[in-house]
């Protein structure tokens, strides 16, 4: 009885921020592409109809949502590619099949879905789940000031994530904490306590579930306090004009140590880190534009002025133009 009275009660998250409700299912196909990535859809069952209905509240690093088919489909969609995905079934059950594993989803096993993983899936005709997309670029910068190295390779974590067990219990308050107030709340309307939100999830993840890097990182090798503390100023930051020297005084080295620090134990330099986290904020005011976003302007915003520089160095990191980018998220 408590199962199902929580069950419904979750079935009610988001519902302040409907995204699309949809029969169509090529319409389906083309929203659930842009809130995720391009897939195929299949019906399954000439009897059955679709009943898509699609609550989502985006962010730039996490953003949360829930959505029901309404039908059983199978949906391909390859490679995530830009980000990780939490699914969390509320009722019902899908299949992921993902690096040579099945797992059967429901209500007390979760899964997430790493961006270089391929994968396909079965969303049941009765299923309805809440999700949550976490942003690669973020994650992966996060694992590195977890471990204090940069990440070797992709991040990939083990699909299954089973909720019932002494080492996810606190994962999984977490999540339902997150979900709700995410939904519910004000708290993520504030940036900066989001963004504290965000980091807590993001360590959560690594700290309880089985991933790729766990053992990838020599214990012995501890980066110095300072690199720490000029990554945090760099993201927290990144909008003003910093320089070297501007990093450098605020974590109380010298220049000359500040570089050495970031070649050593991060194998980049901290203005390329600071090029970077740039380039991440431009992808994601791209990804979110309002009526009035162009190219041009959020560059420039974010202190891009070599406007060919800047899409040649976009392109090389996201694989496509910024243009591209805001083409296919513009309403």
């Amino acid at each position: 009885m408590q199962a199902a009275s929580n069950a419904q009660s979750r079935s009610h998250l988001f519902s302040r921020f409907p995204k699309f409700t949809s029969h169509d299912a090529e319409e389906v196909r083309h929203q659930v592409s842009r809130i995720f990535c391009d897939h195929d859809l299949k019906v399954v069952g000439k009897s059955q109809a679709l009943n898509t209905q699609i609550h989502f509240r985006p962010g730039k690093r996490v953003s949360y949502g829930r959505m029901l088919y309404g039908a059983t489909v199978d949906i391909e969609p390859g490679k995530l590619n830009d980000f990780f995905l939490i699914q969390i079934p509320v009722a019902g059950q899908e299949t992921i099949e993902c690096n040579r594993q099945s797992v059967q989803s429901n209500p007390s096993l979760a899964t997430i879905i790493s961006p270089d993983l391929e994968f396909r899936m079965r969303h049941e005709r009765h299923a309805e789940k809440l999700f949550i997309r976490v942003e690669r670029n973020a994650f992966e910068q996060q694992c590195a000031q977890y471990y204090g190295q940069g990440v070797r390779g992709a991040l990939n974590f083990d699909p299954a994530i089973p909720l019932n067990t002494p080492v996810t219990q606190s994962l999984k308050r977490l999540l339902d904490w997150q979900l709700l107030e995410a939904s519910e709340g004000d708290l993520f309307n504030q940036p900066l306590i989001a963004a504290r939100f965000e980091e807590t999830l993001m360590v959560s993840l690594l700290s309880s579930l089985s991933h790729n890097q766990q053992h990838a990182f020599d214990p012995a090798i501890v980066a110095p306090g300072f690199i720490k503390r000029a990554e945090d100023y760099i993201q927290h930051h990144a909008h003003l004009p910093l320089t070297a020297g501007d990093i450098a005084e605020h974590v109380g080295v010298s220049i000359r140590s500040l570089f050495a620090g970031f070649r050593k134990y991060r194998n980049t330099s901290p203005i390329r880190l600071l090029k970077s986290v740039r380039l991440d904020r431009v992808r994601a005011d791209l990804q979110h534009p309002t009526t009035h976003t162009n190219v041009t302007q959020v560059a420039l915003h974010w202190g891009f002025t070599h406007l060919g520089q800047f899409s040649a160095d976009y392109q090389q990191r996201f694989g496509e133009l910024p243009s591209a980018t805001l083409k296919r998220h513009v309403s």
